[in-house]
């Protein structure tokens, strides 16, 4: 074989070698984009989700800073693991009372 044949070869594989680069790197940025998609749709529904709740507690009579600083409170005090399974109980009470549909 002389060297044009080698070349030539050697200009295939590393042809053959790209296209198989860019195949994979295309593959691996639509998994990330699906990925973030799925993460986004997640997050849309749990944003829809706690506005339901929101309105299920009858909170939203509440101005945006009073409810807000209720949540901020108790974020602060649910380290207590007794005030957090008491508000856990009295949430499952409403849920079950208002609509058992929404515990799914």
């Amino acid at each position: 074989m002389d060297t044009n044949q080698y070349h030539d070869r050697i200009q295939r594989a590393t042809q053959q070698l790209a296209q198989l680069q860019a195949r994979e790197l295309l593959a691996s940025q639509r998994r990330e984009a699906k990925t973030k998609e799925q993460a986004k749709r997640e997050e849309t529904r749990r944003r829809a989700r706690v506005a339901e709740l929101v309105f299920l507690s009858d909170m939203q009579i509440l101005d945006d800073a009073e409810l807000l600083g209720a949540l901020l409170l108790h974020q602060e005090k649910r380290r207590d693991p007794i005030i957090a399974e008491s508000a856990k109980d009295v949430g499952l009470t409403r849920l079950c009372k208002q609509a058992p549909a929404a515990l799914t």
